[in-house]
């Protein structure tokens, strides 16, 4: 078992969660969610997930063979989600499961 109140291993987790997956909060109790993806150099896909107050937030990406960054994201009920692709504008969703693609080109490294 290794203990993520250590400065160290938290902040590690953090931001995979944030960066490499993509999902953080924006609203106390994951109320609001912010889902922006950002892969990086020989990073081919992720998949994050949290138990909120409110449900399971998840986030899944991929990189496809036709050029795209392929995104799903799972939104519970209560749950506002703001959802930024590189290279595009932000969207923003409610609760249910969302499919976004953005053009492989677009994104930029970590």
């Amino acid at each position: 078992m290794t203990s993520f109140n250590h400065y160290a291993l938290g902040a590690v987790a953090d931001w995979l969660h944030k960066v490499v997956g993509g999902l953080s909060p924006l609203e106390p109790g994951y109320a609001k969610v912010r889902i922006a993806p950002r892969p990086g150099p020989g990073l081919t896909s992720a998949k994050v997930s949290l138990q909120s107050p409110h449900g399971v937030v998840a986030v899944a990406w991929q990189l496809d063979e036709q050029g795209f960054l392929q995104v799903q994201a799972t939104v519970p009920p209560g749950v506002t989600a703001e959802v930024e692709l590189p290279g595009t504008d932000a969207v923003t969703v409610l609760s249910g499961t969302h499919s976004f693609a953005a053009p492989l080109a677009q994104v930029d490294p970590v």
